[in-house]
C-alpha cells in the first residue's frame, strides 16, 4: 500500500511538472480560466465543500475536514475536458486535459491506538499537503479589422501557462465543533503576446506588411491562506456506541483572505516585417524592452457558506453559496481591467444502497448528483459571463489487503459557460480520481 502510494506520489509530481494544454479564449481576461480546487467526490456533487467532511476522503477547501479523517489518505486525480465554443461567425471544438490535483492527508491520533488503548479524547486532530491548479491560460485567437487610413489590421493574441498552489492543511475537532487553517505558496508563470499586422497599409508612420510584436513573460508568487469551522448537530447515536453518530446536520464556512501577491517578469515590444521559424524577428527594431517588472497581483477575498445532511453510510444531501469579491482584483500590469463581485450556489446528494452488501457490488457503489450556478468574474465587451450545469459521479469502493477500503471515483459535469456572450461555450467534463487510504500509519505495535 505505501509503496503503491510513494509511486503514485512520484508518477503525479512529475506529470502536474508537465504544462496542462489548454484551449479557451476567455483565458486571456484576469488570471484566466479557475480552476474547481474540488476533487472527484466533490465534483460529483456539484462540489460541495463547506460542510462536507468524511473519514475517508479529503476536502481541500475547508481545513476543519481535516480532523475528521480516520486513516492516512493519498488522492490524485486527472481530467478530460471536450468544449465546443461558438460565436457569431464561427465555431471551434477542442479537447484538454491533465493531472488535477495530489494531496496527501492523515489524522494524527490513530482511531486504532484510541480503540486499543480504551481512552476516548475529545480531541481529533488532522492534517494535509496539497499541490493543484489554481488557474490556466491558453488560447489563440486573431482578428480582422479595417482602420481609415490605415487599411487592414490583422491582431493575434496567444498566451499560455498558470499559476498552482502547494498548501499544507490543519484542522483540529473538540466534540461536535471542528476549525482549521490552510497555508499555502502560490506561483505559476504565463506568456502572453500580441501580433499586429498592418496590410496594405499607406500611413507614413508604417510600411507596407510591418508588424508590431509584444510579449510579457509573468511570473508569479506569494502566500495565501484561508480558515474554516464546521459544526455537526447530531441528531442519532449509534446503538451499540453512543460516541458513533448515524444521523447528522453539519454546517460549514470558509474564508480566504485579500492576497497580495508578487509580479515579476519582463516586457518586450518590436516592429518587424515578420517572425522567422526560430522566433526571431525579420527586420526587427525594438520599441520597448524592460526585464525587470515588479509590480503587484491582488486577489480578492472568499466566503463560502453550506449545510448538509448525512446518514451515515447512506444518504447525503446539502447546498451551498459563495461570494467572492473580485472587484478588489489589480493587475498593476493592466490597470484598465476590471472584473466583478461573484456568486455561486451549488446542491448535490450521495446514496448508497448498502455499504456491507457481500452479494451485489452495485450496492456497494456511491451514487452522486449535484447541479450548480456560477458567475463568472471576467466582463466581456461589458457582457457578464455566467456558468451552469449538471453533474453526475459514481463511488468505487475497492477493498485492498488488511481490509482496507479505497475508492476510484468518476465524475461527469455538463455545463455552459456565457449565455448570450460574445462567445458560448458547452462543454462535457470527465474527472477520474483515486482515493488509498491506509489505518496502520501511526499504529503502535504490541508485543507481549
Amino acid at each position: 500500500m505505501r509503496l503503491l502510494a510513494l509511486t503514485c506520489l512520484l508518477l503525479t509530481t512529475l506529470a502536474l511538472a508537465a504544462q496542462p494544454k489548454q484551449n479557451s479564449p476567455y483565458s486571456r481576461f484576469g488570471i484566466g480560466d479557475l480552476v474547481n480546487q474540488y476533487f472527484a467526490q466533490q465534483a460529483g456533487m456539484a462540489g460541495q465543500s463547506a460542510a462536507f467532511h468524511d473519514p475517508f476522503h479529503l476536502n481541500l477547501l475547508n481545513p476543519a475536514s481535516y480532523a475528521h479523517l480516520k486513516t492516512a489518505t493519498f488522492e490524485t486525480g486527472l481530467y478530460a475536458k471536450y468544449s465546443h465554443s461558438k460565436s457569431s461567425i464561427a465555431t471551434q471544438d477542442y479537447w484538454t486535459g491533465n493531472l488535477n490535483y495530489l494531496a496527501l492527508g492523515f489524522a494524527l491520533k490513530s482511531p486504532i491506538n484510541q480503540v486499543l488503548d480504551k481512552v476516548q479524547s475529545p480531541w481529533q486532530f488532522g492534517m494535509g499537503f496539497a499541490l493543484m491548479p489554481y488557474s490556466l491560460v491558453g488560447y489563440n485567437v486573431q482578428t480582422r479589422d479595417t482602420i481609415d487610413q490605415i487599411g487592414d489590421v490583422v491582431s493575434s493574441f496567444m498566451g499560455n501557462g498558470g499559476t498552482y498552489r502547494m498548501q499544507w492543511s490543519n484542522g483540529a475537532k473538540y466534540k461536535n465543533t471542528s476549525f482549521g487553517a490552510t497555508l499555502g505558496w502560490m506561483f505559476g508563470k504565463t506568456t502572453y503576446e500580441n501580433t499586429t499586422q498592418f496590410l496594405d497599409s499607406t500611413s507614413t508612420e508604417t510600411s507596407r506588411n510591418f508588424q508590431d510584436n509584444q510579449r510579457q513573460d509573468l511570473g508569479v508568487n506569494g502566500f495565501v491562506w484561508n480558515l474554516g469551522v464546521q459544526h455537526d448537530f447530531v441528531l442519532k447515536y449509534a446503538e451499540n456506541d453512543k460516541m458513533v453518530p448515524t444521523q447528522l446536520i453539519t454546517i460549514g464556512a470558509t474564508g480566504e483572505g485579500q492576497h497580495d501577491l508578487k509580479l515579476n517578469g519582463e516586457q518586450l515590444i518590436v516592429r518587424s516585417r515578420g517572425r522567422l521559424s526560430n522566433g526571431q524577428y525579420l527586420n526587427g527594431d525594438t520599441l520597448s524592452n524592460n526585464d525587470s517588472i515588479r509590480q503587484t497581483l491582488t486577489l480578492p477575498a472568499i466566503f463560502t457558506f453550506g449545510i448538509q445532511y448525512v446518514s451515515a453510510n447512506k444518504f447525503k444531501i446539502g447546498g451551498q453559496v459563495g461570494l467572492e469579491n473580485w472587484s478588489k482584483y489589480r493587475n498593476e500590469l493592466r490597470p484598465n481591467e476590471r472584473l466583478r463581485n461573484t456568486l455561486s450556489m451549488s446542491a448535490g446528494l450521495e446514496y448508497i444502497p448498502n455499504h456491507l452488501s457481500f452479494n451485489n457490488y452495485g450496492k456497494r457503489v456511491r451514487y452522486r448528483l449535484g447541479a450548480y450556478y456560477r458567475q463568472d468574474p471576467r466582463l466581456i465587451n461589458g457582457q457578464n459571463l455566467d456558468d451552469m450545469g449538471l453533474t453526475v459521479g459514481f463511488g468505487f469502493p475497492l477493498v485492498l489487503p488488511r481490509q482496507q477500503t479505497s475508492f476510484v471515483n468518476m465524475a461527469f459535469e455538463v455545463g455552459k459557460l456565457g449565455t448570450d456572450s460574445p462567445i458560448e461555450e458547452t462543454y462535457f467534463r470527465l474527472t477520474v480520481g483515486f482515493t488509498l487510504n491506509d489505518n496502520t500509519w501511526f499504529y503502535k505495535r504490541r508485543f507481549e
